[in-house]
């Protein structure tokens, strides 16, 4: 099942009340009462049809989450409050990692740990700190197995498979493929910038893979950075000479830029390679 959206103003994807309400297998009339609580922040601020943002949906599995073990909303919101503050409007709310230590929501933002309720930064973070349960029995196996359930519930439930890849990510920064999926599924719902961040994670790890930096171009040229998008291309054709991908995309940027016999170069290298020369 894929996420039905519409583009806002600024070009972004945007959910429904009803919409948002399906994929997060609540009511709407729950998350209108969030939505008055505060927990959650449409984009539209003026009567009851409200537009959400894919970190709004993020947010909202939070709150569900957090709601499920606590009889009080009053601290969820300050969780809520707090893990907002945390992320600028450049960043999705995938790369912060929480963890339920023992009632306690600890948000682990890079090196750094801070309780969610209280904002308090906590100077302990070393191998003596256990995090609960959460991090018990977490082996190769286990990875396997939870990148497994990310890829089986993908398509039917997108933030799930998020949570997920970026569990795996924070515990194994090196996850080549775990990143390449969170980037895929970010692009697919809009968000680009987060898109981008676990591409060049992807390139960090592996710097030859041909796929990534024709996947960085692609995206570039989505953000209309053509100049980068023709690099990235360019070093696809590094890795891969008989990339026709790479060679139709580079041609069509330097014919945008005007440069017609860089362009016709690459259209002749995509002739050779399907007549096989």
């Amino acid at each position: 099942m894929g996420l039905k959206m519409v583009e806002a103003g600024g070009g972004d994807k945007t959910f429904s009340t009803r919409t948002a309400a399906r994929i997060l297998a609540v009511t709407p009339e729950r998350i209108r009462y969030w939505v008055k609580r505060n927990l959650v922040r449409p984009l539209n601020s003026g009567g009851r049809k409200y537009r959400f943002a894919f970190n709004d949906l993020l947010e909202m599995r939070l709150a569900k989450e957090l709601l499920g073990s606590r009889q009080h909303i009053d601290p969820i919101q300050r969780c809520i409050e707090r893990v907002r503050a945390l992320v600028d409007p450049d960043r999705s709310v995938t790369s912060l990692k929480l963890v339920n230590d023992e009632g306690r929501i600890v948000v682990r933002d890079g090196p750094s740990l801070i309780e969610a309720e209280t904002g308090q930064l906590l100077l302990d973070f070393d191998r003596s700190y256990r995090p609960g349960k959460v991090e018990d029995g977490f082996g190769p196996a286990r990875v396997r197995e939870r990148f497994e359930e990310a890829r089986r519930v993908a398509d039917e439930d997108p933030l799930r498979a998020l949570t997920i890849y970026s569990e795996l990510v924070g515990r194994e920064p090196g996850n080549f493929e775990a990143h390449l999926r969170l980037a895929t599924l970010l692009e697919r719902e809009g968000d680009l910038g987060g898109a981008l961040r676990h591409l060049l994670g992807a390139a960090a790890i592996v710097p030859a893979s041909a796929d990534v930096h024709l996947k960085l171009g692609l995206l570039y040229r989505k953000k209309d950075e053509h100049q980068i998008a023709l690099r990235s291309f360019l070093r696809t054709l590094e890795c891969d000479p008989a990339s026709v991908e790479a060679h139709r995309n580079a041609a069509e940027v330097y014919e945008a830029m005007g440069r017609k016999r860089d362009s016709q170069r690459h259209l002749s290298a995509i002739h050779r390679l399907i007549k096989g020369d």
